[in-house]
């Protein structure tokens, strides 16, 4: 008896056939998903490579440019590339369009080329952070493809109604959505998106890459923490990322600074550059509190944050839409102390289990490191429950199935 394999047509709509038991996979059409997105992103080339490796897909990549090291660099205050492979194992093509306004039509022009010449069943969008993601929905809808939609946007940013009616509108294009985290569903249905259209997904980062360097490098922690300067019985916080307003790293400053009045053994460790460097390194100084500062470090690199570290902490306002460092401190086996605007908080953060929550400004964020302290005893546990959170519920498989199940909706027969 021949077993059903699913073929799918190139106008979104999805055609099974009976196949023999010997017909070799390489000839069962695969469905042809594109993703559109600006430009090749560390986080997002793993995943990218692991879909390309999926029987049932047939996976291109389009980004609208690529950045130089200049432009890779912004808010880090560094030119530098990444020193991990973003285009490698995965198909993929570079329309070479700048982000810019009045780009927006020769953008549109060389998307809808590619987009006919790749013929795809449907594809995944990630977002609308700038204009040519936003008008490339409508032009989708123009092609006669269906999209799927994976993107940041919560519901911690206060919106005014004008910019609440057109993400209902700008949704109304969107087909399928793979959401990434709780503040992102409610999101959605916030503005209008029906249930059975939303698919759960993940925010991840390359789970076994981190696990790896954090038990490659686990034998290093007393040394490093010697050469940074940390004694056996000190405690310290590491700030991991750009060192730019929005992520309010001089809170972590001035609530260690109350910590160390109250005599607990707070130190600091920062890693990223940044605008704010030399204010940071300023004011920790003048209010006496001790901390080290890595510099820019790359992705192979970034062991050096997390292993020396005894906790972590990210104090971002509502622009942290969601904050992967989190999720990297988590693998490393790090209790975590977030603002209650960091999108991942509502996920990631178990309250006594895996970390602690703050509102407000250095005060919260004080009083959240003291309860960690006071249970200081008890953060390699909390540590070890959010690593296996981690790998549990926000790792790159739950993602791929989110997608799948997305793929499922928008094309019946999908397998």
């Amino acid at each position: 008896m021949g077993s059903t394999k699913r073929r799918f047509s190139h106008q979104n709509s999805c055609v099974a056939e009976a196949l023999p038991q010997d017909v070799p996979l390489r000839y069962v059409s695969a469905m042809k998903l594109v993703i559109i997105t600006t430009h090749p992103i560390q986080y997002m080339a793993p995943w990218f490579r692991a879909l390309a490796r999926e029987q049932s897909l047939e996976l291109e990549v389009i980004f609208f440019r690529e950045l130089n090291s200049v432009q890779q660099g912004v808010g880090f205050g560094q030119a530098f590339q990444w020193d991990v492979p973003l285009r490698q194992g995965y198909s993929s093509r570079v329309l070479g369009v700048p982000a810019r306004l009045k780009a927006v039509p020769k953008l549109l022009m060389c998307l809808r080329r590619a987009v006919r010449e790749i013929g795809p069943d449907t594809v995944l969008i990630t977002g609308w952070n700038e204009p040519g993601l936003l008008a490339a929905y409508p032009l989708m809808r123009l092609l006669g493809v269906l999209v799927i939609l994976r993107g940041e946007s919560n519901t911690l940013r206060p919106r005014t109604s004008s910019v609440k009616l057109f993400h209902r509108i700008l949704l109304s294009f969107v087909s399928a959505v793979v959401v990434i985290g709780k503040v992102n569903y409610q999101f959605y249905r916030d503005n209008g998106v029906a249930e059975d259209k939303l698919f759960p997904g993940a925010y991840f980062v390359e789970s076994e890459r981190m696990i790896e360097m954090a038990g490659a490098h686990a034998a290093d922690r007393e040394l490093m923490r010697s050469e940074y300067g940390f004694a056996g019985d000190d405690f310290v916080f590491v700030f991991v990322g750009k060192h730019v307003a929005f992520k309010r790293p001089m809170l972590l400053v001035e609530a260690s600074a109350m910590l160390r009045q109250k005599g607990w053994p707070v130190r600091l460790l920062f890693a990223g550059s940044g605008e704010l460097t030399d204010t940071l390194k300023q004011r920790a100084s003048g209010l006496n509190v001790p901390a080290h500062f890595t510099g820019f470090l790359n992705q192979t690199e970034m062991w050096k944050a997390y292993v020396p570290a005894d906790a972590f902490v990210l104090p971002s306002t509502n622009g942290e839409t969601w904050g992967l460092v989190t999720n990297e401190a988590m693998l490393f086996g790090l209790p975590v102390i977030v603002s209650d605007q960091v999108g991942c908080g509502p996920d990631l953060v178990l309250e006594d289990e895996t970390g602690y929550i703050f509102t407000g400004e250095a005060e919260g964020l004080a009083e959240a490191m003291e309860r960690l302290l006071k249970n200081r005893n008890r953060a390699a546990a909390m540590g070890k429950a959010g690593r296996s959170l981690v790998l549990e519920k926000y790792s790159m498989p739950v993602a791929t199935a989110g997608l799948k199940s997305a793929l499922r909706h928008v094309c019946d027969g999908y397998k």
